[in-house]
């Protein structure tokens, strides 16, 4: 099934969907009889619903935009009366307002031989989320009722690997790694990797996963990473991470060292960019004259968020001179850093104000004395500037100790062990 996010952007307008749902899951087991023959979209001259012929049907339907569950039992031919019952039965335990786009109705229909009621529906079932199911069902006396099924869940682990064909991301996901670990995975490894410069043909990439599952099959939320890996340089250099929750620390990745991944500065405070100039002497492109190019140049398309490359507080924040929109922070040790060119800063950028780490204080822009969209980004050690690339490869890393330390050994044995019989996310050797 499709959802709301799948389908945007969406600019179609509602038309009537009997189709058969694009993943077996969303069946009955049961075998059910050709929807195309048996619910052919109705002629809008035809006042007449189809004929569903006995005893009665079943049919898997989509909602598409501007649909409601009102409206697809309205096309089907249902009574306004019936429609009002079923529609009040489900409202008080769904929320028929945030249905998404291409949630799934498994309808049964019978029909009368009585004029002023052809059409009725003897049952429909929704499963508005993988753990709960919601069925309605005709009773004797032609009243509706609704009934709760709920779904058991258990965590499975599964693994995918692969080689890096162009994007790291599109690598990741046609591994069949979902959007929530892939964030993480991205995430944990950006203090060390730059995935627009550091990646290179050869390169390879391997993930475990914990999952929730229904018993029945559906993945019940996006998972989570236990252990990642991932190779740069055409294989040069390997970087590997595990997860794990320090008694007193929040939860987060480590190396096999016992480092935690997060330094004090981030390597690059844009996702996905690449540097147009670095830090130096440089001819400027605007003044026309060499003079000391006091930070780096990252190329990104206008909009792209930019993120704190450390926490602090805010120092400046404003226009400023030939940096346009511009923000400095200040972080321990001594150190600042400044965002220059910004279209415009984040809404509670102020002076004093405090912020964490990858938090979004603004976005690319070429304000200020600057010939195309760029984040020009300085570092600054007791108010000099310094290469920020080289400052960010020598950043500190926080160490495990003590019985935190054994703990996350252990663990990382068990990890191992697991990663080893570990079934693929694709049905496939990840060897």
């Amino acid at each position: 099934m499709t959802s709301e996010r799948d389908l945007h952007p969406e600019s179609g307008t509602p038309v009537t969907l009997m189709a058969m749902p694009e993943t077996s899951e969303m069946l009955p087991e049961t075998p059910m009889t050709d929807i195309a023959m048996v619910l052919p979209d109705p002629d809008p001259a035809d006042v007449e619903p189809p004929d569903f012929g006995p005893p009665h049907v079943e049919a898997a339907i989509e909602l598409q935009k501007g649909d409601t569950v009102a409206r697809v039992l309205d096309r089907l031919g249902i009574e306004a009366a019936d429609i009002a019952e079923i529609v009040e039965v489900l409202a008080e335990r769904v929320r028929l307002d945030r249905l998404p786009i291409g949630q799934a109705l498994i309808v049964k229909l019978q029909r009368l031989h009585e004029a002023e009621k052809p059409t009725v529906l003897v049952g429909l079932s929704i499963r508005p989320e993988p753990q709960r199911a919601f069925n309605v069902e005709r009773d004797d006396d032609g009243g509706y009722s609704l009934e709760e099924e709920v779904f058991e869940v258990a965590p499975k682990v599964m693994r995918a690997s692969g080689e890096v064909d162009g994007s790291v991301i599109a690598s990741v996901e046609a591994a069949g790694v979902p959007h929530g670990p892939l964030a993480e995975m991205l995430r944990a490894f950006s203090w060390d990797v730059n995935f627009q410069h550091d990646i290179k043909p050869g390169d390879r990439f391997d993930v475990l996963v914990e999952r929730s599952w229904t018993i029945d099959g559906r993945p019940a939320d996006d998972g989570r990473v236990l252990w990642a890996e991932i190779t740069t340089g055409g294989g040069a250099e390997t970087y590997s991470i595990y997860r794990f929750k320090p008694r007193d620390g929040e939860e987060f990745f480590y190396n096999p060292e016992g480092e935690s991944v997060v330094k004090a500065l981030l390597r690059t405070p844009l996702n996905m960019s690449r540097i147009s100039s670095r830090f130096g002497l440089r001819h400027h492109p605007v003044l026309k004259f060499t003079r000391l190019h006091s930070g780096v140049d990252f190329a990104a398309p206008p909009g792209t968020p930019i993120l704190a490359a450390g926490a602090g507080h805010v120092i400046e924040a404003g226009r400023f001179g030939g940096y346009g929109n511009w923000v400095k922070i200040g972080h321990d040790g001594g150190l600042a850093t400044g965002y220059a060119h910004m279209s415009r800063i984040a809404p509670g950028m102020k002076r004093s104000a405090r912020v964490r780490q990858g938090q979004v204080i603004g976005y690319v822009g070429s304000t200020g004395l600057s010939t195309g969209p760029h984040l020009h980004f300085e570092l600054h050690r007791g108010g000099r500037p310094i290469d920020p690339l080289t400052m960010a490869r020598t950043a500190q890393r926080t160490r495990l100790a003590g019985k935190d330390l054994e703990r996350f050994k252990a663990q990382v044995a068990e990890t191992d062990r697991v990663r080893e019989t570990a079934a693929s996310l694709r049905g496939e050797e990840t060897n």
